[in-house]
């Protein structure tokens, strides 16, 4: 059974292919803030903390070239997929 399906299964040659496939079903996503050891999410009540509660490890990266820019950590994408249930 498993060979039959693995012989089915086709990847498409490049990411401009499957990224114009995932436009057609219009998932939507949110972006949300990580701390670097993926202990705690930026999210909800979270989201203007400037440091980890847990740890210390500070929200942003520091960039001293870019004064205005807010650069994360890290980041992870959340599928909304209960409106296309």
């Amino acid at each position: 059974m498993i060979s039959i399906l693995l012989k089915r299964i086709k990847l498409k040659d490049n990411f401009y292919v499957v990224k114009s496939m995932i436009k057609l079903i219009a998932l939507e996503y949110k972006k949300i803030n990580m701390c670097p050891n993926f202990c705690m999410l930026y999210y909800h009540e979270n989201v203007d903390s400037t440091e980890n509660r847990t740890y210390g490890h500070a929200h942003y990266k520091l960039k001293i070239d870019r004064e205005k820019t807010l650069i994360t950590h890290k980041k992870t994408r959340y599928f909304i997929i209960t409106p296309k249930l």
